[in-house]
């Protein structure tokens, strides 16, 4: 019986959320993942946030992978990013890292003209977004719906220490990546 040591592949990713950034995340962790078979993709991560759709499409395509991804918050995870975070099993926080919770944005073009319809249409799927969001935060953690829907009103940033009791994360802890180990930043256009 052979005792392989666990293969490890370290990500660092300090950008927004949106639909060309996760396209290249996607593409370039399928391309990890093919060529070099590890069995743990470790991810520094620290987002502003951004895109709804591709914070959830992401979030979904990590919870596909075949690999054990961890989640290490390396500076903040504010409002979609929470999302993201939220993919990995095994998840970690900085002491110095701030998770913020907001509700939906919806950004108006000037001089925008909408009838009654479209404007109901705008705030079913700001529901139905704030609803998946929600939905994914009390299945991955701690909080209760109601604690999220109160986030999402006040807009507010919490610490490590809340994101630990509330299991947001399992350890807060710095980064420890083993010396002499490559560690591949992604810098996406």
């Amino acid at each position: 019986m052979t005792n392989r040591a666990k293969k490890i592949i370290y990500i660092n990713y300090y950008d927004v959320i949106n639909d060309v950034k996760v396209k290249a995340i996607m593409a370039a962790l399928s391309e990890i993942i093919n060529r070099e078979k590890p069995d743990t993709i470790y991810c520094l991560f620290s987002s502003g946030g951004g895109g709804i759709d591709p914070g959830i499409t992401l979030y979904n395509f990590l919870r596909s992978l075949p690999v054990e991804i961890i989640m290490h918050n390396t500076g903040n995870i504010d409002s979609i990013a929470n999302v993201v975070f939220l993919a990995a099993d095994t998840r970690y926080t900085c002491v110095h890292s701030s998770f913020l919770f907001h509700g939906i944005v919806w950004n108006f073009a000037a001089n925008t003209a909408m009838n009654k319809s479209q404007l109901t249409e705008i705030i079913s799927g700001i529901n139905l977004s704030e609803s998946k969001i929600s939905g994914i935060i009390t299945e991955r953690t701690k909080l209760t719906a109601p604690e999220i829907a109160a986030l999402f009103a006040q807009g507010e940033s919490k610490d490590a220490a809340f994101a630990f009791s509330k299991e947001i994360v399992c350890e807060i802890k710095n980064p420890d990546i083993p010396k002499g180990t490559n560690v591949l930043s992604f810098n996406l256009t």
